[in-house]
């Protein structure tokens, strides 16, 4: 399959090395593929999910930063985009920061839910519960699978051709062969 889909490793790789400026080259260069793909959209999500991983990754590392320099390690074109970026980011909620517009700086922030509160624990209950019904569902379809009479013999027909060609019939009814 690899080699059929090769300008999505290559994507995956790149988004990997955390190299906003290899994912643009390697954008660039299968933008035919992607484009007769219908996957355009798809790979400029990606750029978009590798410049967010970034800034994520400035909020562990700094306190502040200006805006400039959010776009100079990030790799994107300019402190207007930083800017558009963090303001998304902090409006749904992926990072806690404010950004003073006179200094041009980013304030990084810990987050601030301290985890104690009745809603806090409903969330945590709830997901919770949802995992284990996960769990439910995934032993369920294992159990299925384990009784299918059509995987149980395929199993089976698997062991049988080993025990078979490690023991070959060779018995001929005279001792003496």
């Amino acid at each position: 399959m690899k080699p059929m889909a090769n300008h999505y490793h290559d994507l995956v790789n790149v988004y990997a090395n955390s190299s906003s400026e290899e994912l643009r080259i390697i954008i660039l260069k299968y933008s035919e593929a992607f484009t007769r793909d219908n996957n355009m959209g798809l790979a400029k999500q990606v750029a978009t999910s590798l410049y967010k991983r970034n800034i994520q990754r400035l909020t562990k590392t700094f306190l502040t930063l200006s805006l400039s320099d959010v776009a100079s390690r990030v790799q994107l074109s300019s402190a207007v985009e930083a800017e558009r970026y963090i303001l998304n980011m902090i409006k749904s909620g992926e990072i806690y920061a404010s950004i003073n517009q006179k200094d041009g700086m980013v304030l990084f922030k810990d987050n601030p839910e301290k985890y104690n509160s009745p809603e806090m624990f409903l969330n945590v209950q709830n997901n919770i519960t949802h995992v284990l019904d996960q769990v439910k569902q995934i032993n369920k379809m294992e159990e299925e699978i384990i009784l299918n009479p059509m995987y149980v013999k395929k199993a089976l027909g698997s062991q049988d051709d080993d025990l078979t060609s490690q023991h070959p019939k060779t018995f001929s009814g005279d001792p003496t062969d």
